[in-house]
């Protein structure tokens, strides 16, 4: 699968792609801030994007929206990892989303966490 992750904390991103790369045989690229992700998001063929909450310039709910808008693909799939976890703040993330992942989180459950989400929403 090929997978965007947008997140801007680099020790994340290491074990995270690791992760995803190794034990989840995944194509993995990564952008460091929402409004970068966002571009990358019209602009590639991605099959997941992994989205933090809170980003600079822009934040993972923002990106979400306005992926969903230009991208007018009814099949994307995007997956919250986030350090928010105020109820609003899940349902939000659940709305618009495939999915959640509260951080921090079990980097050795990553891929399985993932594909349950993916598999519920099918």
């Amino acid at each position: 699968m090929k997978i965007l992750m947008a997140e801007d904390d680099e020790n994340i991103v290491m074990i995270a792609k690791m992760v995803l790369e190794k034990v989840g045989g995944h194509s993995v690229d990564v952008a460091n801030d929402g409004q970068t992700a966002l571009d990358m998001a019209i602009a590639g063929s991605y099959d997941l994007l992994i989205l933090d909450g809170m980003m600079p310039k822009l934040p993972g709910v923002d990106v979400c929206k306005q992926y969903l808008e230009k991208s007018q693909d009814p099949k994307a799939r995007v997956i919250f990892l986030s350090a928010k976890s105020g109820q609003d703040d899940i349902n939000e993330f659940l709305e618009l989303g495939s999915g959640f992942i509260q951080k921090p989180f079990a980097p050795e459950s990553l891929c399985q966490q993932i594909n349950d989400i993916l598999r519920d929403a099918a």
